[in-house]
């Protein structure tokens, strides 16, 4: 199932286990708070125990197992579902964890359900035997709904046109459109209803976000989106040096974290970014240095050519709607030369 549809299905009661895959790291964070919603705060201490596959303190397939069949003191005396959350491991299942795992879930504890909150090696495997839950980017179609059912469920009005800019203001980010859509409920809670005006005067425009999702689609050759996302910028009256600039600061970033040997903290402190942010930025690195033999040295060109054209457009040389065009131009015909094609 897809993230924003885990609450209705939780209405029919929780599955025994759940593997989230996917990488919106926001969403992941809203399945796990959706899930641990199900259980009250006050029984938490007793129905709420988080497990780790990996580290120093790394336990059993068997002791998780173990932990959702024990009896809770608390389940006795009325109290919901007993939850069992397994942080990300990244190691594969041996032969008798995954023989002790198919016999557990043809037979589940009726009073517990597993979240095996990621997995890598073992993830083929997972989804053949429990519920999978995509956290992979959402749709605009998905963000249009869920927004439209929580203004209907606080009562509110809000026009589809309103909704489809508070998801373009947002850079079509999950989390960004959450936390501005709660600050837009506060603001219209005498009026119910939410406006235009309203967005104007409380949401920005995620530039860092729309930027990074361009630099992403960039990177992947995705030539169709990224000139979407461009169009949105301009739509959305952001000036050309602004974006170039952000581009810029973007493609450093990359090649910053890239060719960093310093620890999280060191990194985190020198770009003044944060964890999120850092992970998304590894994360991007990752994918394209798997599928692109070259993409340090193309990224270190880019730069190059981008500072050029900074000092150009800042000298006057070229106006900066010439500037933009010029660096989106030469990074889209760089994935022509990808893996030294």
């Amino acid at each position: 199932m897809r993230a924003l549809d885990l609450a209705k299905e939780l209405k029919k009661g929780c599955a025994p286990g759940y593997i989230i895959t996917g990488d919106d790291e926001y969403l992941k964070r809203f399945v796990k708070e959706s899930l641990l919603a199900t259980i009250p705060k006050e029984e938490r201490m007793f129905s709420y125990i988080p497990m780790d596959l990996n580290g120093q303190n790394k336990a059993a397939v068997s002791s998780i197992l173990s932990a959702a069949e024990t009896y809770t003191m608390m389940l006795g005396g009325g109290a919901s579902k007993k939850m069992i959350s397994v942080a990300p491991f990244d190691q594969d299942l041996s032969k008798t964890d995954r023989d002790l795992l198919k016999d557990y879930f043809a037979n589940p504890a009726p009073d517990s359900f597993i979240l095996f909150e990621g997995a890598d090696k073992a993830q083929d495997f997972l989804v053949d035997i429990v519920e999978v839950i995509d956290c992979s980017k959402c749709s605009d179609t998905e963000l249009y709904i869920f927004i439209d059912k929580k203004r209907a469920a606080l009562g509110y009005k809000m026009d589809a046109q309103v909704i489809k800019e508070l998801i373009s203001l947002c850079g079509n980010d999950f989390g960004n459109i959450l936390t501005e859509f709660e600050k837009l409920s506060m603001y219209a809670y005498d009026t119910k209803e939410i406006t235009k005006d309203m967005l104007s005067l409380l949401v920005p425009p995620n530039l860092d976000v729309q930027v990074f999702e361009l630099t992403n689609a960039l990177s992947k050759g995705e030539t169709h989106k990224a000139l979407e996302i461009l169009d949105k910028l301009k739509i959305a009256d952001v000036e050309p040096r602004t974006i170039f600039s952000a581009l810029c600061s973007t493609y450093r970033r990359l090649f910053q974290i890239a060719r960093a040997k310093s620890s999280d903290e060191v990194i985190l402190n020198a770009l003044k970014i944060s964890n999120g942010a850092l992970f998304m930025n590894r994360k991007v690195i990752t994918q394209n240095r798997a599928s692109n033999l070259q993409y340090i040295p193309q990224l270190k060109d880019a730069i190059k050519f981008l500072s050029t054209l900074e000092g150009e457009m800042k000298s006057f040389v070229i106006e900066e709607d010439k500037a933009l065009e010029l660096a989106i131009s030469y990074l889209i015909k760089m994935q022509g030369n990808k893996n030294g094609r």
